[in-house]
Order: structure tokens, then C-alpha cells, then sequence
């Protein structure tokens, strides 16, 4: 028998214990089933912006803990830097674990994990579900907003089931979260404006607003509201239709019932009797309502008003109620 010299004997011992400790060697878990299994033991949990813990986290803040978790290693912290850590690739050579960036705010602004079979794990902030849950790539929101896939870990030419209570839902419309296509909106917040020798501050307005949620894209709606503006001495009802867009920006025209008014105004009914723009933030989870920034530019029109006097700015906070 032939005898294997010390040195031949190290080398096989060695090279045993590195192939035991390989993913891929031994009955270890691939890297990728690692990731994915570290990333579903987070489903349900609640999200919050910058968190990286069971008491709440975001998208990038997923993926970091995931693969910290299951891999110990320490990616980027943001949706940007993981882009640029990861190699693009194309969507034909998708596998279980890599990374989907999408643009959802102008610029890639949310990364989820690829599950296989067009679904994503990922921390959603807003829609039917927030928090981590599981997301299809077929939903209008998300087939929209997809730009590229990104690959952190080797290639491995696997395809790991998904277990039937965590598909991702064939219909989601994001980010709308009712059973009736209508979203509520209340405002509320001061009116200002920058005419020489006042003080900004010029009264107050709020209004409710129900929208439309049936398009993807576009949604009309109609409200009304009650606004105080010190600037004319006038309590005034606006009522009007508005059309949003899916990114905040909204349209609005209607008109104002001027139930009290400076004497020198003339109160009579006339379209359009208030008319502009407005931009509405992403929403912030606060104690359990969806809360968002609000900021528009209008001008508030009587017969005889000069433009500089109709002209203001509204801005306040936005409570929205999915029916």
C-alpha cells in the first residue's frame, strides 16, 4: 500500500474542513437559500424608515439585516450604495436571492429579494400590507416602477419553492389599501403668503377631498372645505374637483361660497373661484395613521381682487382613509 506523506495528509484535511464549511459543501444551505430563509423569519414585521430591527424596518434595512443575519456579512445601508454594490444583470439570469431595485420617487428609492416566480420579499411602506411582506413583480406598481435586478452572491442555478400562504396576492394596488376605490383626504394647516407690511400668516384652511383610485396613474376627485383668510376677512367654503397623479402632484378648480367678506369685495358667485397646485409627500407612519406633507400655491378669486391679494400658499399635513 502506498503511503501518503504528511504533507499530502494535511492538504486532504484540510481541503475537507474548507469544503465542510462551504456553502456548497455538506448539507449546508446555499448562500441564497440562507438569505431568503433569514429574510422570510422577518414577514409581518411593521415598517419603519431607517429601522433595521424586529421593532421595525425599510427596504434597504431588510436586505442589510438578512444578509447579516445569514451570511454575516455587512452590505450598504442605502438603496443607492446597494445598486452600485451589486453586479446588474439580466432578468433572464434572475435566481432566489438577488437584489430588485426600483424607482418609485424619481431615482431608485426601494430594493426587495427576488423569491422566484416573478414574487419579492421586501418592506413596504405604504399599499394593501405595510411592512415585510411578499409582493409580485406582475402588480401595475411594481411591474412600473422596475428598473434593474443586482447580484451580491454567486450564481447557483436554483429555484427555491415558495410556500402557498406566502405568495404574493395576484392584485395589489399600490398604494391604495381600500375595498372601494376611494381615498379620503383631510387637510389641514395655515394660509401665508408675502405681502409687504403683513405678516406671512394670513388664516387657515381645511378641507376633505375623496379621490378616485381606479387608474394607476391618475386620480380625480372632488371636495370641500372651510378656509379663514384674515387678508379679505372672509370665511369661505371652496368646493372643487381635483386630479392627482400617482407621484403627488395635483390640480385643483372650483369655486367659493363667501359666506362673510370684507365689505369692499364683491361675494358673488363665480368659476373659477379658486384654482392651483399642489404637491403631496410620501406618507410617514404616525401612530398608526398614514400622515403626508402637503404644500400648494392657489389664488382665491373675488370680482374686484387684485392678483397679489388672491394669491397664497397652503401648507400643512394630509390624513388619508382608504374605504
Amino acid at each position: 500500500m502506498r503511503r501518503r506523506t504528511p504533507l499530502a495528509g494535511a492538504l486532504i484535511l484540510a481541503l475537507s474542513v474548507l469544503y465542510a464549511q462551504s456553502p456548497y459543501g455538506g448539507d449546508e444551505e446555499s448562500p441564497r437559500l440562507r438569505l431568503i430563509r433569514a429574510a422570510r423569519a422577518y414577514l409581518g414585521v411593521p415598517y419603519v424608515r431607517g429601522g433595521t430591527t424586529v421593532a421595525g424596518m425599510d427596504c434597504s434595512g431588510l436586505v442589510y439585516r438578512s444578509a447579516l443575519d445569514s451570511l454575516d456579512i455587512a452590505l450598504p445601508r442605502t438603496v443607492s450604495a446597494l445598486s452600485r454594490r451589486s453586479q446588474r444583470i439580466d432578468d433572464k439570469a434572475r435566481e432566489p436571492g438577488d437584489l430588485l431595485f426600483f424607482n418609485t420617487t424619481g431615482s431608485l428609492s426601494h430594493v426587495g429579494i427576488f423569491l422566484g416566480n416573478g414574487s419579492f420579499i421586501h418592506a413596504a411602506s405604504d399599499g394593501p400590507e405595510t411592512g415585510v411582506i411578499i409582493s409580485s413583480l406582475s402588480e401595475a406598481y411594481w411591474s412600473r416602477t422596475y428598473r434593474h435586478a443586482g447580484r451580491i452572491l454567486n450564481q447557483e442555478g436554483i429555484q427555491i419553492p415558495e410556500p402557498d400562504q406566502e405568495t404574493a396576492p395576484s392584485v395589489n394596488p399600490f398604494p391604495f389599501m381600500g375595498a372601494c376605490a376611494i381615498r379620503l383626504n383631510l387637510t389641514l394647516g395655515p394660509i401665508w403668503d408675502f405681502m409687504p407690511n403683513h405678516i406671512p400668516l394670513r388664516g387657515g384652511t381645511a378641507h376633505a377631498e375623496a379621490s378616485l383610485m381606479i387608474l394607476d396613474d391618475f386620480y380625480p376627485g372632488v371636495g370641500a372645505g372651510i378656509t379663514y383668510d384674515d387678508r379679505t376677512e372672509s370665511w369661505s367654503v371652496p368646493v372643487f374637483f381635483s386630479f392627482m397623479t400617482s407621484r403627488g402632484f395635483r390640480f385643483f378648480i372650483g369655486t367659493q361660497l363667501h359666506l362673510v367678506a370684507d365689505d369692499e369685495l364683491d361675494r358673488s358667485y363665480r368659476f373659477p373661484g379658486i384654482l392651483g397646485f399642489s404637491w403631496t409627500s410620501r406618507p410617514m407612519s404616525v401612530l398608526g395613521q398614514n400622515l403626508r406633507f402637503y404644500q400648494s400655491v392657489e389664488y382665491s378669486n373675488f370680482g374686484d381682487e387684485t392678483i397679489g391679494r388672491g394669491l397664497r400658499f397652503h401648507t400643512g399635513l394630509t390624513i388619508s382613509f382608504d374605504l
